[in-house]
């Protein structure tokens, strides 16, 4: 089924009020509160959509002396990182934030990434691996034009928005040792929200299950989410359930048209708002061949265990994703509900 129309990128959406049968829980969105008649997306200067558009990517290289040492910095994709960060109202504070990071406990992926911080927690610094810089740097220019879309053509994404790709070298002119760190630069879903409740959603409860300490920032997985919502059902509006299922049909589309996959819907509880924050992450690692010995040993049960595999093709990813985002959150009818069904 095709997905109904939404406007505007989304990262977040509005929740019902709390009522007895209702949760107290809800999604929100980067948009403006949902309503029967989302407005227009705001106009843009035409430049940025056209820079975003271009079809090469300029790189930087800055060369900084420390002493014996020499620091190399390469910016890639520069010119299409900047306009998006324009579009976005980032450039004004990037680079100060940027300049004063922490080490980060993003707990609850597998990955082994690293993480950083900034202190006014506006951004995420995640250190790549090889194999997804290698892929980020085929992916970029789809990003873009796909960004392209959701900001100026009303496509609804709830995407976690890139903002920089970088490499940074250092070699000791004396010694001649060397070491060097790839790593994007991503917007914090969490900035100037209190969460009360993590979730990274994959739609397989393979594997999917956390013992819960109840400490800040536990990230929780699917099998959890099951547990939740067979006590408390998460319920969302008519409206709101439209613009997330369009936004993931969209977004799964797209991904997997590039053969990615193991992408994962991050959900925040804020309770404070009543709404739920979301957003996919995980999103520029394409299905390799060591993803594929990976599907092939969980498929022959090698590692034990029943039930779905955790790693399938990218087009089975994107179906089975689909349909368990879809059970996941619940639509209530609000004053809007007109009470015809989607026809497509």
């Amino acid at each position: 089924m095709p997905p109904p129309s939404a406007a505007g990128p989304a990262s977040a959406i509005g929740r019902p009020s709390t009522q007895p049968t209702v949760a107290t829980s809800a999604v929100a969105a980067t948009t403006p509160a949902a309503t029967s008649t989302p407005p227009p997306p705001p106009k843009r200067p035409t430049d940025i959509e056209d820079t975003l558009l271009r079809a090469s990517g300029t790189q930087i290289r800055c060369v900084i002396p420390m002493g014996p040492v020499r620091a190399t910095c390469r910016v890639f994709f520069a010119e299409q990182f900047d306009a998006l960060r324009r579009n976005c109202h980032v450039d004004a504070f990037y680079i100060p934030s940027l300049s004063r990071c922490v080490h980060w406990d993003a707990s609850g992926g597998k990955s082994g990434s690293s993480f950083m911080k900034t202190l006014d927690e506006r951004l995420i610094v995640k250190q790549l691996s090889k194999p997804e810089f290698d892929s980020l740097v085929r992916f970029a220019p789809a990003y873009f034009e796909y960004m392209s879309h959701a900001l100026f053509h009303a496509l609804p994404t709830v995407l976690a928005k890139i903002f920089g790709f970088y490499q940074v070298a250092f070699k000791n002119q004396q010694t001649g040792k060397s070491t060097k760190l790839d790593f994007l630069v991503m917007e914090n879903l969490w900035y100037d929200r209190k969460i009360s409740r993590i979730f990274d959603l994959k739609g397989s409860i393979r594997n999917r299950h956390v013992r819960s300490t109840g400490k800040e920032n536990e990230v929780l997985l699917d099998e959890n989410l099951v547990e939740l919502i067979y006590e408390s059902p998460l319920f969302i509006r008519e409206h709101s359930k439209k613009l997330l299922r369009g936004s993931v049909w969209n977004d799964t589309l797209f991904l997997s048209k590039l053969n990615v996959m193991d992408y994962s819907l991050v959900v925040g509880i804020d309770e404070e708002h009543n709404e739920l924050v979301v957003g996919i992450v995980d999103f520029i690692r394409t299905f390799t061949w060591d993803k594929k010995v990976e599907n092939w040993v969980k498929e022959t049960a090698f590692l034990g265990g029943g039930g779905a595999p955790t790693v399938v093709s990218p087009r089975q990813y994107k179906t089975r994703f689909r349909e368990a985002m879809d059970r996941y959150f619940l639509m209530v009818p609000d004053i809007f509900h007109s009470g015809k069904q989607d026809s497509s």
